[in-house]
């Protein structure tokens, strides 16, 4: 009995430590963007291990990738969706709290969503939305967070998002709780896909409010990478932003850079050196052309939570909301249309922020770090605004008290601490 057990035991140990292997070296692969081989590496740590949670979700994270981040993949239709589906159900099963499990059941969502939206099927669009809430994907903070972004942008807005974590939150809640259905929600990362800027420009009734665009269907199927130079174009701006602003024209400049390269090298002329070939990117070309048909007659808003490799060199132009920033016509750096305190006062307070501390019983890691360290600089700011206002800064204190500090670690908070102390 003695051998059997040091024997099972032996067993044991080698399947953890090749399963540990396999992982590891999956993982090598994936960084490596060797889809294909890392999920094959998996594949076999799962014969080891056949409920190991992250194996299960490693396969469904890394399948996700090999479909949407890599090149087409080969024979894919909704059955390698399905299959990404389930392995992340049984990531989920084996840890209900499994919140990076949950996040990439909401991206697979909002991967059928944008083929929904490519077909123009609401049904189907609704649906995947609603799944990824049923799954937890959208936990009661998320949710709170894409309200406060929807409710602080102005009427008939546009709103540039970053990607699953506030676009997908928001889409649903304009879908299924028809919260601000007269903003149009768009993804920076998405604007270079030719049916997506077509699909803008016509909406979708009941689901994507349209947007202005002067480009022709057959000009939107013909996007590439445009020859650039730095190039300052004029953009319109109505009456009433002119006269709010004190500008002296019906127009603010923006400057455009090139935002790729090539090894090319060029010259238009005999006598011009040959350089480097410079484009206007698929992305920074939309992103261009949407402003230019829509800041006169829409306000124009982007999220904090976007890479600024996105934003054009407009972020030099934003009047911070928190969440959020709106689009200026000025350089709003050092002036009062910097930080726009009244409405991170909206968010900073007991009704806004309520659900907040449920991210240490609900936490998704790969959104709430930077979710709270939002919520954490608009708290900053509106500390060292009022700092002279005893009053106020007790206000805050019980608010940081009560509802954040919850879902900020030790070392957040005692950071936080140190400023009140001063």
């Amino acid at each position: 009995m003695k051998r059997i057990l040091i024997l099972y035991f032996i067993f044991i140990t080698i399947s953890i430590q090749a399963q540990n292997l396999y992982k590891k070296e999956a993982l090598k692969k994936f960084e490596a963007e060797d889809y294909s081989e890392a999920i094959k590496l998996l594949e076999k740590a799962l014969i080891e291990s056949p409920i190991d949670a992250e194996i299960y979700y490693f396969l469904g994270w890394f399948n996700h990738y090999n479909a949407y981040d890599s090149r087409p993949l080969k024979g894919y239709d909704f059955n390698s969706s399905k299959k990404i589906f389930n392995y992340l159900d049984k990531a989920i099963e084996l840890n209900s709290n499994y919140g990076d499990a949950k996040y990439f059941y909401g991206a697979e969502c909002s991967g059928n969503a944008f083929l929904a939206m490519q077909n123009n099927n609401l049904k189907k669009l609704k649906y995947f939305y609603k799944l990824a809430y049923n799954k937890g994907a959208y936990p009661k903070w998320l949710i709170e967070y894409g309200k406060n972004i929807l409710e602080n942008c102005q009427k008939n807005a546009i709103l540039f998002t970053a990607g699953n974590a506030d676009f997908d939150v928001c889409m649903y809640l304009q879908l299924h709780e028809g919260i601000r259905k007269d903003i149009t929600l768009i993804p920076l990362g998405n604007i270079d896909r030719p049916w997506y800027v077509k699909f803008l420009k016509n909406g979708l009734k009941g689901g994507v409010k349209k947007i202005d665009l002067s480009l022709s269907d057959t000009q939107i199927m013909d996007i590439h990478p445009f020859k650039w130079k730095t190039t300052n174009i004029q953009i319109k701006v109505s009456d009433e932003e002119s006269q709010n602003y004190g500008l002296s024209n019906n127009y603010f400049n923006w400057e455009v850079n090139p935002d790729l390269t090539s090894e090319r090298l060029h010259s238009k002329s005999e006598n011009e050196i040959a350089k480097k070939r410079t484009y206007l990117s698929p992305q920074r070309a939309i992103l261009l052309q949407i402003i230019e048909d829509n800041y006169k007659t829409r306000p124009i808003f982007f999220s904090n939570y976007a890479s600024s490799s996105l934003y054009g060199g407009l972020d030099n132009q934003f009047e911070n909301y928190g969440l959020i920033s709106k689009l200026t016509p000025i350089h709003t750096k050092n002036t009062k249309w910097e930080i726009n305190f009244e409405m991170l006062d909206k968010i900073i307070n007991e009704n806004s922020i309520s659900n907040f501390n449920l991210i240490s019983k609900t936490d998704i890691p790969r959104i709430s770090g930077l979710i709270k360290f939002s919520y954490f600089s608009i708290f900053t700011n509106l500390f060292d605004k009022k700092s002279s206002c005893p009053n106020c800064i007790y206000k805050l204190k019980e608010l940081h008290k009560d509802y954040l500090e919850v879902g900020f670690s030790r070392q957040f908070n005692d950071h936080l601490n140190s400023i009140f102390e001063k």
